[in-house]
């Protein structure tokens, strides 16, 4: 009797030990996993870094150039627009190679001061870590609580701001057709705005030059957080080789 009852704690030993070896190795696999997935979306985090500090910078060069027209607005020219953006450009053309190639042909159009510049940070990892159940496995509430913030509040606020300089923008289009349209000849953008500004453009732009100065607060808030976060990540989580 006590031989079978010797052997049966063997056995149940045994099977047990295999179980939990089993159960060791899964939760390996599973850390593993997590690890992987973490690290792909601080990459793609900083991705979006390198990105929003060329957005930023495009969106202060705006603010600049606005602030130049709304302070001379009575003198100010098109053209003298033109040179203020080639030196402080923000209209852009993404080139073959996928770098950015910015814009210094102008052909007396009026969009240096219609261009809003659309935001479109790159979200796809997070998404298919939130979607999976992913970033709920991330035990560490303030990173998973940061991530979160910066994919979701903080990106919707400067999307809300992005909106609201487009409508801004658009505002700006139709003072412009608007003027043109009074006229029974054709008239160039240059004679249009150094001959005919009134109070409801310099209203416009100061609209848009006090969004704009809320767009770069924002955005350098935003850099922080992403700053932050890969710090946060790096801290916790390594590159598997």
């Amino acid at each position: 009797m006590k031989k079978y009852l010797a052997e049966g704690v063997v056995i149940f030993a045994s099977i047990f030990a295999s179980f939990s070896v089993e159960n060791l190795r899964q939760n390996s696999i599973e850390k593993e996993i997590l690890n992987d997935a973490v690290i792909t979306l601080g990459d793609e985090i900083e991705s979006n870094i390198e990105y929003t500090k060329e957005h930023l910078k495009q969106v202060k060069n705006m603010h600049y150039v606005m602030e130049r027209v709304f302070n001379d607005f009575e003198n100010i020219t098109l053209n003298d627009i033109y040179n203020l953006h080639d030196n402080n450009p923000y209209i852009y053309r993404i080139i073959e190679n996928g770098n950015i190639e910015y814009n210094k042909q102008y052909n007396n159009n009026y969009y240096v001061l219609t261009w809003w510049n659309a935001w479109e940070p790159e979200d796809v990892f997070f998404q298919s870590m939130l979607y999976s159940g992913k970033l709920l496995e991330i035990k560490n509430k303030k990173l998973r609580k940061e991530i979160e913030s910066i994919y979701t509040k903080q990106e919707e606020r400067i999307s809300g701001m992005t909106s609201l300089t487009k409508d801004r923008m658009e505002r700006i289009v139709e003072w412009f057709e608007n003027e043109r349209n009074k006229f029974d000849k054709d008239i160039t953008n240059s004679e249009l705005f150094s001959g005919h500004k009134n109070q409801r453009l310099k209203n416009l732009i100061n609209m848009c030059r006090g969004n704009l100065e809320g767009r770069v607060s924002d955005l350098e808030n935003y850099l922080q957080a992403l700053n932050n976060v890969v710090l946060l990540i790096s801290s916790e989580y390594k590159k598997l080789d």
